[in-house]
């Protein structure tokens, strides 16, 4: 029989992994839908639980990888999304360990807070195939950038680093995104691979996090706009410095 109530224990224990620091204890976080599901699979990221209603070929191509299927009512689906509109299924992956800094071309994303912009910046830089790197910010793992990374964070996971000094160890020459003052992105040559650094969407980069940089680059707007959006102008930066 489907379960049908959410006071059951394990609709609540899934529904707690929208919490952060329940995804950090558990070492768990939800797929959502059947992009992400698959993406998953895809990654080599099987779900150890599947919650369905319709079932369906992606449910059973779960089961035959060794996830469990569990059969949920609608109303249970809606509880344990985090969508508005939920999709069936709804996967529970274990969080992969962490992914080591490479000495390659990264974005890296400074105390960038929206879910949104992390999960974009991860999706941007998977397709330019740059690495990406966070300092701070939106837990990557977390239902909201999984989305937005439209599954990218599954296949090539953002690196968490403590600060400018953990990319400067391993190689990397540290510059700044800023709204003025920096030089076109496309007249940067460096003779080994940089770290673009992004800052948070309000308050952008810390002089102090300026200062530790060996340059900076400035997007020219001649449409006069103030700024842009930080997972834009990532995106924008990364593509005009060319390719890792």
């Amino acid at each position: 029989m489907p379960i049908s109530s959410t006071a059951n224990e394990r609709i609540k224990a899934v529904r707690r992994l929208r919490r952060w620091r329940e995804r950090r204890k558990t070492r768990r976080t939800l797929v959502e839908g059947p992009n992400l599901v698959a993406a998953a699979l895809g990654a080599g990221a099987v779900p150890v639980d599947v919650y369905t209603v319709a079932g369906g070929d992606l449910v059973a191509r779960c089961e035959a990888a060794g996830s469990t299927i569990v059969e949920v009512s609608g109303p249970v689906l809606e509880a344990v999304s985090t969508t508005v509109e939920p999709q069936d299924p709804v996967g529970v992956i274990v969080i992969p360990e962490p992914a080591r800094l490479e000495t390659r071309r990264t974005v890296v994303a400074v105390d960038i807070s929206d879910p949104g912009n992390v999960g974009t910046l991860i999706r941007s830089a998977g397709a330019l195939g740059w690495q990406i790197a966070l300092i701070g910010g939106a837990d990557p793992w977390s239902p909201k950038v999984l989305r937005a990374s439209a599954g990218v964070q599954l296949s090539h996971p953002a690196v968490t680093v403590q600060g400018i000094d953990s990319l400067i160890d391993v190689g990397l020459i540290p510059i700044a995104t800023m709204v003025s003052g920096g030089v076109d992105p496309e007249s940067v040559e460096m003779d080994r691979p940089i770290a673009l650094l992004v800052g948070n969407e309000a308050h952008g980069l810390d002089d102090a996090v300026v200062e530790q940089c060996s340059g900076s680059v400035t997007i020219q707007m001649p449409g006069h706009v103030e700024s842009l959006n930080a997972a834009v102008a990532g995106a924008i930066a990364m593509y005009a410095l060319g390719p890792s």
